[in-house]
């Protein structure tokens, strides 16, 4: 910690996001980018960053959301995101003696309910990819692992451990965070196609050789082929993995960690996961009607 001086609102920010750029996902830095340079544009930037209130930063907010003509719940949210988290490492700094945006809350954003396939749809689908290996391991890991269409695209052999026990595969993230991961079961058939499957390729499985090798394009058209032999509606990466949350939350696992699983930021967990299956989350003890 810096031993306490007057720090600028420019220097602040300036400092603040260098120290992101290297921790945060590049959505996370730009989006704090983008408010960062309006709220250099509402403050001057000579201004001593321990003269803001919290009267200062709701009308900074209120310019952002409404003064501007472009306003959405999700835009105030993400500006109450950057003034928390920037007052949040200016205090760290010891810039400031308080956080004069701890308690502004966030707003609650309407979500629609995501539109899942039901059991009975998930069972003919499954049914149809048995068919092919590669199917179903493509069905498998977006509608019962979870994994966003990019990770599914972006794995490579070495990163399933088929032998453990249990089964695994490892999502590695990419630019800044590539240090990072997180690992997830598979689920047996899943593991028993990805083993069939690697067999059959042979030599062309190589450690570092994609287990997906095709475009993001083709993997929805195989999944629509799929869909209409197994004679349900037109499925699509999205909504396998938002049917992969439902499933796992339907079979009692905790909302947090299922929320984990599809790798949700804690941010996320609140303000997206939390709204959109809350239909399939089970009040807190106490707290149902």
């Amino acid at each position: 910690m810096e031993r306490e001086r007057t720090v600028l609102v420019g220097e602040a920010v300036d400092r603040y996001l260098q120290a992101i750029s290297g921790v945060r996902t590049p959505n996370i830095v730009a989006n704090h980018r983008s408010v960062a340079r309006r709220l250099l544009e509402y403050f001057p930037q000579e201004r001593p960053l321990e003269t803001l209130t919290r009267r200062d930063l709701n009308a900074f907010l209120e310019w952002l959301t409404h003064g501007r003509g472009r306003y959405t719940a999700n835009t105030y949210n993400v500006g109450v995101e950057f003034l928390r988290r920037l007052m949040a490492y200016a205090l760290a700094q010891g810039w400031l003696r308080e956080d004069p945006a701890a308690e502004i809350p966030f707003q609650d954003v309407a979500v629609e309910p995501p539109a899942v396939l039901t059991r009975e749809e998930m069972t003919s689908l499954l049914a149809v990819a048995r068919g092919d290996d590669f199917h179903r391991a493509l069905v498998g890991l977006l509608g019962e692992v979870g994994l966003k269409k990019q990770e599914l695209l972006a794995l490579q052999w070495a990163d399933l451990e088929l032998d453990d026990t249990p089964p695994t595969v490892v999502i590695r993230y990419g630019g800044k965070l590539r240090q990072k991961s997180r690992r997830l079961p598979l689920p047996p058939e899943v593991a028993m196609a990805l083993r069939r499957y690697r067999e059959r390729l042979g030599g062309k499985a190589g450690w570092l050789s994609p287990v997906v090798p095709i475009t993001g394009r083709q993997v929805n058209n195989i999944l629509a082929r799929l869909s209409r032999a197994a004679g349900i509606r037109r499925v699509n990466p999205q909504i396998l993995r938002d049917t992969a949350a439902v499933r796992l939350l339907s079979a009692g696992r905790p909302p947090q960690e299922v929320s984990r699983q599809l790798g949700y930021t804690t941010r996320g967990y609140l303000l997206e996961f939390l709204p959109r299956f809350h239909l399939w989350i089970e009040p807190p003890v106490g707290e149902a009607d």
